[in-house]
């Protein structure tokens, strides 16, 4: 699906000589966005997901100088990476925070680009976007807005052209089209912005189905929360988290 972010993602690829960092909340497509983007960029990409790979937090988040550290990584890379060639992501970035203390030095060194990617509650927790700056831009990313989920389904580019003019002309838009989108906009307003869920929508048109997919990512947000706090403060974000809808 369409992310306007993606235009950010390509420019840096392109011109940017700094590490990039995309933070945001859970579940919003952060990951899939950078491997989409880098696959369309014919680099070569090295990731590695501090998760899914808890061994490499142990081998990579230790202390050592830089160089060691690049030595490290360039030992886990495969023969095909090779430099001025190769995109290093760090996925889930909050568990590994040593990576970004070298940061500075891996980008000056310029073997690699780096891109790395963390949920914006352990990114801030852990400090990790206090890094110097001149090294790092960090993208901020959100839910699909609901400009993006009216390109998901399939509003037409004419149409959203349309709009804008109307809109900076401070012109009416024609009521067939006005009624069309509004019933739209209220359907956002009940799948909401979040990828997965809009998925569902656009396979099954099922609010029954959306509203699964919605309370899988409410039950591992909660989930989420114990990672990184103690257990009186991890009952203080669930309580606090469950009474936002009041």
């Amino acid at each position: 699906m369409y992310r306007k972010d993606s235009i950010i993602i390509e420019e840096w690829l392109k011109r940017s000589d700094k590490a990039l960092l995309v933070t945001g909340a859970r579940q919003i497509g952060k990951t899939w966005l950078i491997r989409e983007e880098i696959a369309k960029s014919g680099y070569c990409k090295f990731e590695v997901n501090f998760i899914d790979q808890p061994d490499l937090v142990d081998y990579l988040n230790v202390k050592m100088s830089a160089n060691e550290f690049l030595v490290k990584l360039k030992m886990i890379m495969p023969e095909d990476c090779k430099p001025q060639e190769t995109v290093v992501f760090f996925d889930e970035i909050q568990k590994c925070p040593e990576i970004v203390t070298k940061i500075k030095f891996l980008v000056e060194e310029g073997s690699f680009k780096y891109v790395m990617s963390g949920s914006l509650l352990g990114v801030e927790l852990k400090g990790i976007t206090s890094v110097p700056v001149g090294y790092l831009t960090v993208l901020r990313m959100y839910p699909m807005d609901f400009e993006e989920f009216m390109i998901a389904n399939n509003v037409s580019k004419t149409t959203l052209e349309m709009l804008k003019a109307k809109f900076e002309t401070c012109q009416p838009v024609d009521e067939f089209i006005h009624q069309k989108l509004l019933s739209l906009f209220f359907i956002y307003l009940i799948v909401g912005g979040m990828p997965d869920a809009v998925k569902i929508y656009i396979a099954t048109k099922d609010i029954r189905e959306v509203d699964k997919v919605q309370r899988d990512i409410v039950a591992l947000y909660k989930e989420d929360f114990s990672q990184y706090e103690s257990e009186d403060k991890k009952r203080k974000l669930i309580s606090i988290y469950d009474i936002i809808p009041a």
